[in-house]
């Protein structure tokens, strides 16, 4: 069994808990200071409101001021906070790692610096991180796609990519999540899968405009529908 500990109670990060506990895991979830009222639900009923079901009764939640408490011996951390997130998690996550400690982010985006440079996420949360820690700690992140609620269901089958760039570490990691419903691989292009997450959202928002273009000029429902539109639009966007 391997503890893992969570900083952010939202959906997703809440929803991972799930392939963790039928793994046989320990979960300690941590809500941030913006989760109060779903720590306490999940504490007093087991419920997260968000997703709308009880968490695994493995998952044990904890208030931030206890989160040093439910990082105690870990060996993973889980960030999972989104996009807006990373610096404050970054910052959290220098007094509650632990030399050797796995971390594992779920954000998807990329940071402009003020000279144009884009840079992963992963990176911006452990920046957050005093140096010498920094340098013993293995850093990691998700590549979706997949919706929180659908993991939470247990609803075949979600598919990601782990990465990273130690290969040992994220073999570790993709067996810990890896379930018959959540499937893992690994890649150790860090850049190149964190760089795809954040762009595919601009993809499918371009695909999304196709499609409601369609539904404006009343043809999404013609058997002579016009998928060519979309397909143009992405491989463009591709190029």
């Amino acid at each position: 069994m391997t503890t893992v500990s969570v900083l952010g109670s939202g959906i997703m990060a809440t929803a991972l808990s799930f392939p963790l506990a039928d793994n046989g895991h320990e979960v300690r979830l941590v809500g941030t200071h913006l989760d109060r009222d779903i720590i306490d639900s999940i504490k007093k009923t087991g419920v997260h409101p968000g997703l709308g079901r009880k968490v695994p009764e493995t998952v044990r939640a904890y208030q931030l001021e206890e989160a040093r408490e439910a990082f105690e011996g870990a060996e993973v951390a889980l960030s999972g906070v989104n996009s807006f997130g990373v610096h404050w998690a970054g910052e959290q996550l220098a007094s509650l790692l632990k030399p050797g400690m796995m971390v594992l982010s779920i954000a998807k985006g990329m940071e402009a610096a003020e000279n144009g440079d884009l840079h992963i996420l992963p990176e911006v949360l452990a920046r957050g991180v005093p140096q010498d820690l920094r340098k013993q700690v293995s850093w990691s992140a998700i590549g979706g796609p997949s919706i929180a609620g659908e993991v939470a269901a247990r609803r075949h089958d979600t598919c990601v990519v782990f990465a990273g760039r130690d290969a040992d570490v994220l073999k570790k990691l993709a067996t810990l999540f890896r379930t018959d419903y959540y499937h893992v691989w690994t890649s150790t292009d860090f850049i190149g899968v964190e760089g795809c997450a954040a762009l595919k959202n601009c993809y499918a928002l371009g695909v999304g405009f196709a499609e409601g273009i369609l539904e404006r000029e009343g043809e999404s429902g013609s058997k002579d529908r016009n998928y060519n539109y979309a397909a143009a639009l992405f491989g463009q966007g591709a190029v």
